[in-house]
């Protein structure tokens, strides 16, 4: 049966899940502006509940939702919340731009943190400008139950084995599936006014050797920033969060900083910036996608925890296999296959940010994702996967989509967009987002009906 639920008859354990969306905040002629605190002042000023933030750069704003049990309901909030800001930024002459980079060329400032001001130390002015001119989602996932100590916001060594086990997988998973992730995601096909690859945002955000890209963000400092190996055992998992910690201590520490002030939530576990990794609220982070408009977001969120929520509530096992290299997340008895990690890494990684869709390799890993999460999902929560789908049929991410409407307004993405170009174009992606915000509320909403009956 095509899509039979493996957990069905069996106690679902709670993994709840939330969700954080950056966003771009532009001047009414498309241009980019520093005007992120004008909107938080203004948004908490109307709608004190909604969970709006500051960010490094001073042109971007990051949203939070709540955790909860329920992708629809967890979702569904944030959209009302996005869309309570949408007319606020509306009415303080703001525009909100909802992809990985903008498409021209600009210099963003930085806000004055002392957190940021370390980072940008550390890593140089010219890289760090790169963060202020990304912005992604960031999915996470509770942990669970007892591997996680929250007084000490570290890896609880005495866990049940079951559960280590449980979250050795889910790790192994989210390495495995970040190509595949990234490509449905991808939003970002001009980085400083040039085409640079179908996910710009990714290839000079972890830039260095895996993309052929001198001078990314995390390109000196891969351990914080890069994907990384599979880890085995939850050993491995202190051992290398230790290392990383000592040794960004160490690089702070020549700086005369102290550690202590850096620290966001006082865990060592605040020194990472890895595209997947388990950080000091006690969850596992998705974080290496683009911004993207919501469908695509439910979709992911949907396709991810559905998964998430097999390997955790049935004890599967998640292996490596070299038969995984042409046969992607065949799920057999207890088992994912997975392919090895240096092929994930070196291989996948990058054909997803320089060709997307268009590599075979590329939609064959994506196409065997969305089968192996229907297996997990039931029937009317497969609306939610249409987006997705969509761009299987068409072979065609949203960097196809901008790079064709680019076209069609007669630029020569070949060459550099000009300003003026690139506002026209920033514009008229911006425009698109009321209307997705309004069709993605109502499926969630026909979900969430369709469960009730």
């Amino acid at each position: 049966m095509a899509n039979a639920n493996p957990m069905n008859g069996k106690p679902k354990k709670k993994v709840t899940f939330g969700v954080e969306f950056e966003l771009f905040t532009l001047d009414k002629t498309g241009k980019m502006a520093n005007n992120a605190a004008q909107l938080i002042e203004s948004v908490k000023k109307k709608y004190p509940a909604i969970d709006i933030v500051k960010e490094c750069g001073k042109n971007m704003v990051e949203m939070r939702s709540a955790p909860d049990a329920s992708i629809p309901n967890a979702m569904l909030k944030i959209l009302e919340d996005f869309e309570c800001v949408l007319h606020n930024a509306e009415a303080e002459n703001i525009v909100l731009y909802p992809y990985g980079t903008y498409p021209g060329e600009f210099e963003p400032l930085i806000n004055e943190d002392k957190a940021y001001r370390i980072k940008e130390k550390i890593l140089g002015r010219k890289r760090f400008s790169i963060a202020a001119r990304c912005i992604g989602m960031h999915c996470h996932y509770s942990l669970p139950k007892g591997v996680f100590d929250f007084s000490n916001k570290f890896l609880n060594i005495l866990a049940t084995t079951k559960n280590k086990d449980i979250l050795s997988n889910m790790y192994n998973l989210f390495i495995a599936v970040d190509p595949a992730l990234t490509t449905f995601t991808q939003s970002s096909p001009f980085y400083q006014g040039k085409y640079v690859g179908k996910d710009s945002r990714v290839i000079v955000y972890r830039g260095g050797r895996p993309f052929n890209f001198p001078g990314g963000l995390y390109e000196n400092y891969p351990e914080f920033g890069a994907l990384q190996p599979y880890k085995l055992t939850h050993i491995d998992f202190s051992e290398i969060i230790q290392k990383q910690f000592y040794l960004w201590n160490r690089i702070i520490s020549s700086f005369d900083v102290n550690l202590s002030s850096f620290a966001r939530y006082g865990s060592i576990l605040d020194t990472t910036w890895n595209p997947v990794r388990i950080n000091a609220h006690g969850t596992m982070e998705q974080r290496g996608m683009d911004m993207n408009r919501p469908g695509i977001t439910v979709a992911i969120a949907t396709l991810v925890k559905a998964i998430s929520v097999a390997v955790h509530t049935n004890y599967l096992e998640v292996e490596a296999s070299l038969d995984a290299i042409s046969k992607p997340f065949r799920f057999e008895g207890n088992t994912i296959f997975i392919p090895p990690h240096p092929y994930v890494r070196n291989n996948l990684q990058y054909k997803a940010a320089v060709k997307g869709m268009e590599d075979n390799d590329i939609y064959i890993y994506c196409s065997s994702l969305i089968e192996l999460g229907k297996k997990f999902l039931d029937k009317k929560s497969l609306v939610l996967l249409k987006p997705l789908e969509a761009m299987l049929e068409s072979r065609k991410t949203v960097s196809d989509e901008i790079v064709e409407l680019a076209k069609k307004q007669g630029i020569d993405v070949t060459g550099k967009l000009s300003d003026e170009n690139a506002s026209q174009l920033a514009l008229l992606l911006s425009n698109e987002l009321f209307k997705d915000i309004l069709l993605t509320k109502q499926s969630l909403i026909d979900v969430g009906n369709n469960a009730a009956d």
